[in-house]
């Protein structure tokens, strides 16, 4: 008994020599404390950066190694007091702002994560990278109003990049609880189509469901020989900060839109700036259906929403109907106040209005261009500007144009 309790002692006693770190050659702990911690032995590197710091506390390369193995040994209450110390001692030190980043986001807890960003921001302005983040935290905090209100804030800012400037478009995308709106469309056609103006107005709700949007609509169009309504339901699912999608359902009594028309795209962000799409539409007439496939791909860049979609069907009179459309948006605050514009060739089923018309002409070709404008006022009050210019034509022998032009109001709540 007497031997077994000498040399655990003695054991204990050897560990803790073997501990004590005699080293004052900060360099040298440095670079045994960075090769301890790429061999994954996080406890033995922890030992040399804190000999390496009751050295010299300003070395903040040894600081900076702690952080990381606090990170590995999940200590993430001392790597908090280590970031502060950086970032008040050496905010533009290499690195920093980036640590404070990861940290911000190894809090697990959005509550934590916040305590930390607002304990830093009581001493000092958050840099562009931490307000964006902010504004995620603030979201997952259900602190939506603040969230919003700190996206639009920074919104304009000019240094901020792509990357951030895409996250602060899905913040703000997903910080509006209620719209109503209601949207009027007029279309004049040429003498060469023998026909009277249609006319269209849409109100609709839409109502954000967390993470979710769901929009209930009512088209009305009055074509003076006919008309008729088209009531939807529609939907933007939100899986995940790179991925979300669409789906659309609409009903009618057949006259003017299909018995039944039904939507569906998957969006999904890859490089950051860069987001594909691909779905499908499905149009439902009496006893047919018809179906459209679909594939866009959209660049963010800057201030700039570039998109080309292309619309592939469906099939009738053994003709291919094809869509190609290119898309351009220019932010100026935010993303509620920007200028669009579209370029095309062919009709596609998502322009409920006028798509009647591939239907009966299927082989025949159209051209077309919209330019509008999108502002806010206050936040609450949305408006929307279009005008329009279609070519197409009417029959082999036989070419019609037709103007068109909407307006738009909507109100957030």
């Amino acid at each position: 008994m007497r031997k077994l309790t000498f040399l655990a002692f003695l054991f204990i006693s050897l560990t803790a020599f073997s501990q004590e770190i005699k080293e004052k050659n900060t360099d040298s702990i440095y670079y045994k404390a960075l090769e301890l911690y790429k061999n994954q032995s996080f406890q033995q590197s922890l030992n040399y950066t804190n000999r390496g710091l009751e050295l010299a506390p300003e070395y903040h390369d040894i600081r900076v190694l702690r952080v990381r193995d606090l990170w590995a040994l999940e200590n993430y209450q001392q790597a908090t007091k280590d970031i502060e110390y950086l970032l008040e001692k050496a905010e533009n030190y290499p690195g920093v702002i980036q640590l404070a980043e990861r940290h911000t986001r190894y809090l697990k807890d959005s509550q934590d994560a916040l305590a930390f960003l607002n304990s830093l921001e009581s001493k000092k302005e958050l840099g562009l990278k931490l307000k964006v983040l902010k504004t995620q935290l603030l979201l997952q905090n259900k602190q939506r109003k603040e969230s919003r209100a700190l996206a639009l804030a920074i919104f304009n800012e000019k240094k901020l990049d792509d990357d951030d400037r895409y996250i602060l478009q899905n913040v703000l995308k997903r910080t509006v609880s209620n719209e109503v709106g209601i949207t009027y469309q007029y279309i004049h056609f040429s003498e060469d189509y023998n026909k009277d103006d249609w006319q269209t107005i849409s109100p609709e709700f839409q109502h954000n469901f967390n993470r979710t949007a769901v929009i209930a609509r009512v088209n009305y169009t009055d074509r003076s020989y006919d008309e008729g309504i088209l009531y939807e339901l529609e939907a933007y699912p939100v899986f995940s900060d790179r991925v979300y999608s669409f789906v659309n359902i609409g009903v009618s009594d057949g006259t003017v839109y299909p018995d039944m028309r039904a939507s569906a795209s998957l969006f999904i962000n890859f490089l950051r700036k860069f987001e594909f799409e691909g779905g499908a539409r499905l149009l439902h007439f009496s006893d047919q259906d018809y179906y459209t496939g679909i594939a866009g791909l959209t660049m963010y860049s800057g201030k700039f929403y570039l998109n080309g979609r292309a619309f592939i069907g469906p099939e009738r009179n053994n003709k291919v109907i094809q869509n190609y459309q290119a898309n351009v948006r220019y932010y100026f605050k935010n993303i509620d106040n920007y200028l669009f514009a579209r370029l095309g060739t062919g009709i596609s089923p998502d322009e409920r209005t006028i798509f009647t018309q591939v239907q009966a002409n299927p082989g025949l070709e159209a051209y077309y261009g919209n330019i509008g404008i999108n502002k806010s006022f206050h936040t609450n009050h949305i408006f929307q500007l279009l005008v329009g210019y279609l070519y197409e034509d009417i029959n082999n022998n036989t070419q019609g144009s037709q103007l068109i032009g909407s307006v738009g109001y909507r109100f957030r709540f």
